[in-house]
């Protein structure tokens, strides 16, 4: 897999679900967020090497016409050094291109499962603070579980 040969595309409404169902099984949360904005899928040739899911901000409090929240990425580990940086860039220039209206995307990692935040770092992103330990989530969509937040995740802030 070479690197310079990845291409971003974006997922029709029909295509979304398999791709989220791919991310789901992959993702070490085993979950991905109900609704969305976008879903995204990174290639190399023709073989998927990633995918990324793009959807309203999870705080209610923040403006979803202005800032939108990268839900869940994942990358296969076989992908090359740096992919999910470049993939990041990619995106970003997705979103200035398609969405101009947006003017921040905000993304989070968990250090407790060894997400320093080190990929937005190499893309120029800003460590906007931690969340609150022990939060609560809420389960009032279809496909939702409750959990009880144990760690706090690092917020990540870019613009487009």
């Amino acid at each position: 897999m070479g690197l310079r040969l990845m291409q971003i595309r974006r997922c029709q409404p029909s295509e979304a679900r398999a791709l989220l169902a791919w991310i789901k099984e992959r993702h070490y949360l085993r979950s991905t967020p109900p609704g969305f904005i976008v879903v995204l899928e990174f290639l190399e040739g023709r073989e998927r090497i990633g995918a990324m899911q793009i959807g309203r901000p999870t705080s209610r409090g923040l403006d979803p016409d202005r800032i939108v929240e990268l839900n869940r990425m994942y990358f296969v580990d076989e992908a090359p050094k740096n992919t999910e940086s470049h993939a990041l860039a990619l995106m970003r220039k997705w979103v200035r291109t398609w969405l101009p209206a947006v003017k921040l995307i905000l993304a989070y990692s968990d250090p407790s499962v060894g997400h320093a935040g080190t990929i937005y770092e190499a893309d120029g992103w800003a460590n906007f603070g931690r969340t609150k330990k022990d939060r609560t989530g809420w389960a009032t969509r279809p496909d939702r579980q409750q959990r009880t937040a144990t760690t706090q995740k690092l917020r990540w802030v870019r613009t487009p």
